[in-house]
């Protein structure tokens, strides 16, 4: 294992200190940042690796008419109503580019 510092607010320490020790759900304050940090890196690979499940098809399909010149698409993360995480694309009219 790597030893990783980081700060952070008292009362952070102060929650985890009530959940540590001989009567608390974690034998130390490692043990329970590790859990932590598992449980989040879980979560949030989970939804970025649904977030890669937009609908290429449809991509694809709009290539063919899409001018880059005058257009410009953006993706945006939205929550459906099934509460999983979508990226579709926004296209803009470009209006004036900057010169640089």
């Amino acid at each position: 294992m790597k030893i990783v510092t980081v700060n952070v607010p008292e009362s952070y320490i102060d929650a985890i200190n009530k959940l540590i020790g001989e009567n608390g759900l974690y034998p130390s304050r490692s043990e329970l940042i590790r859990c932590a940090v598992r449980e989040f890196l879980l979560k949030e690979l989970k939804m970025a690796n649904n977030m890669l499940k937009y609908k290429e098809k449809q991509i694809d399909d709009f290539e063919e008419d899409y001018d880059q010149e005058n257009f410009v698409r953006v993706p945006v993360n939205t929550i459906n109503q099934k509460n999983e995480p979508i990226r579709e694309f926004k296209t803009y009219k470009i209006i004036k580019r900057l010169e640089y």
